[in-house]
């Protein structure tokens, strides 16, 4: 990586920490985690896996990122800047173990999906990914428990993710925050009552503080825009946490 090349990113991870996600990154800063790991699913540059391996230096940090052309650059980002707690897993994240076609469109790589209702034309790459899922993973790497924060951003898939990860989530308890991104109300519907089941409230970024979310309606500005991020917080400790 050339020194321009090196200025240029570490400017889009200052971009990223103080604006494009100034409330998740005040989150996290006041997050006192220690011991066992944090998880970046969907890590696609490496934004959020930077943050996190700066913040818990206790901590192992894991980048989960399909896309080859992406896990090369993470490899290079963790050399570059001596991320050496970080290692990346070249799979998808989802509710089984095995492959999944990604939907990527070539103008715009973070939209990568495997929602085939999404992109589907001339101007989107399809090809198969490995995946598996959080519980498998963990199950090969113990050394990485507990889990104590999970972000995961991968467009639409955030209820097979939380699917494949139920164990780890009613043993280890983590704190998530997650990109619930689609309009589509059938599937918001399934991700809540999701969640619940499992335990866990809901709280989305309202003018810098957490606001609980009591249904799977999409919520009114500033937080009803596609991709807005909540946080996922395990029931008992909610009122605390999220104050």
């Amino acid at each position: 990586m050339s020194l321009f090349e090196r200025v240029q990113t570490y400017h889009r991870l200052l971009r990223y920490r103080f604006q494009a996600e100034r409330a998740e990154m005040k989150f996290l800063m006041s997050r006192r985690y220690r011991g066992g790991s944090v998880l970046d699913i969907g890590a696609h540059r490496g934004e959020f896996s930077y943050w996190l391996h700066r913040l818990f230096p206790e901590m192992r940090t894991v980048a989960f990122e399909p896309q080859p052309e992406l896990v090369e650059y993470l490899n290079h980002i963790k050399a570059e800047f001596q991320l050496d707690r970080m290692s990346v897993a070249p799979v998808g994240i989802s509710s089984r173990a095995g492959t999944l076609k990604m939907h990527r469109p070539r103008a715009h790589w973070a939209a990568a999906t495997f929602d085939d209702f999404c992109y589907d034309d001339d101007e989107t790459d399809v090809f198969d990914v490995p995946i598996t899922t959080i519980d498998r993973y963990l199950d090969e790497h113990p050394e990485l428990r507990p889990v104590r924060f999970i972000k995961c951003d991968v467009e639409f898939h955030e209820a097979e993710v939380l699917a494949g990860a139920e164990r780890t989530l009613r043993e280890d308890r983590p704190e998530l925050l997650v990109e619930w991104s689609t309009p589509r109300r059938a599937y918001r519907e399934r991700l809540f009552t999701l969640v619940r089941q499992l335990g866990y409230a809901m709280f989305q970024f309202e003018y810098g503080r957490l606001v609980p979310c009591v249904n799977a309606e999409r919520h009114s500005p500033p937080s009803w825009e596609l991709g807005a991020n909540y946080v996922l917080l395990p029931l008992g400790a909610t009122a605390s946490a999220a104050a």
